[in-house]
């Protein structure tokens, strides 16, 4: 495929994601969708939903174990690379803002290194990647989103909150996100079933399989329903004021995703491996940015505006370098 033909593949499954976004912005404006809808809505979505996801992505196929050897080396490549990328941008963060004001270079830091992996890129992953026979985008998103909750809840935690002993190190081993990542590979290297053709991993009964299948079919819709919400709620406007509002986003739409399609492009990384983890890494910031920010009283006004102005941009930033990536994924 050609870069444009790339490009009109994602801007599509973009395009599905802005309309759902678009329903959500709707519904905040018209009030059927209200701050407590929306959080306990991000409860289901994180508690229920993604764990969901991940078990179904590594659960939904029986692969060969020639085939599961060389999904094992490619989950390690992604697990491997979202380390370095978040290690990397950590250090570039720290370096390049350096405000006096205390809450606003916390607020700029978290939310350049912190992309919507979760709502948005792993949602994404889904409708790109995945085919009927195949959920690989699924399992790398997933994987990518195992570390990117890691960092979170240490770097991130003890950022944000100025408390570097302070992590919560029971969230970090609890996060449903890894859990689901630690059932997963359980389930997908179990040697407890042996199907006819040499075959590897445990295939769920039927009736658990379409539920956890059904279940992760909400990781679409729900997550967009609330980026929507938070659109709703921004002032727009403020954003467009702030200059340096310009360069965290920058960082996250463009130059640390483009820096990471170029190293591992020369690495020799390609296929579904090379998508996914820029595809991981070019999403807009994250909602997590509000609810750090709210959590420990810093400038909940400042994290809105980022998450939904990148929300925006991204929806021509993650074409381009998406498109871009999946043409050179097969070179």
């Amino acid at each position: 495929m050609s870069f444009f033909e790339n490009l009109l593949a994602v801007a599509q499954k973009v395009g599905l994601l802005f309309i759902l976004i678009a329903v959500g912005f709707v519904c905040q404006r018209v009030k059927l969708l209200t701050e407590e809808a929306n959080k306990r809505m991000a409860d289901i979505v994180m508690y229920i939903v993604t764990p969901c996801v991940i078990v179904n992505a590594f659960s939904a196929t029986v692969y060969a174990k020639e085939e599961l050897l060389a999904i094992l080396k490619n989950i390690g490549i992604v697990a491997l690379v979202a380390a370095l990328t978040h290690i990397a941008m950590i250090f570039a963060v720290m370096l390049i803002f350096r405000s006096r004001d205390e809450s606003r270079r916390r607020i700029m830091r978290f939310a350049a290194v912190f992309s919507n992996a979760g709502f948005i890129a792993l949602p994404l992953a889904q409708a790109l990647v995945d085919t009927p026979v195949s959920r690989e985008g699924s399992l790398y998103a997933a994987v990518f989103l195992a570390v990117f909750n890691i960092v979170l809840w240490t770097w991130g935690y003890a950022d944000m909150s100025g408390k570097g002993d302070g992590m919560n190190w029971k969230k970090i081993a609890f996060n449903p996100g890894i859990i689901g990542v630690v059932l997963g590979l359980i389930i997908f290297t179990s040697p407890l079933y042996i199907a006819v053709g040499n075959t590897a991993g445990i295939r769920l009964p039927s009736l658990i399989f379409d539920a956890i299948a059904a279940m992760s079919a909400l990781n679409l819709p729900l997550p967009m329903l609330m980026v929507g919400y938070y659109l709703g709620k921004a002032d727009l406007l403020a954003a467009l004021r702030d200059i340096q509002s310009y360069l965290c986003m920058a960082l996250r739409l463009l130059v640390f995703p483009v820096l990471l399609l170029g190293i591992l492009f020369l690495c020799g990384v390609r296929g579904n491996v090379l998508t996914v983890s820029v595809i991981g890494a070019c999403a807009p910031v994250g909602a997590t940015t509000t609810i750090f920010a709210a959590k420990f009283g810093h400038d909940t006004a400042l994290s809105v505006r980022l998450v939904s102005l990148s929300t925006v941009f991204s929806l021509v930033t993650m074409p381009l370098i998406v498109g871009l990536t999946q043409m050179l994924a097969w070179i």
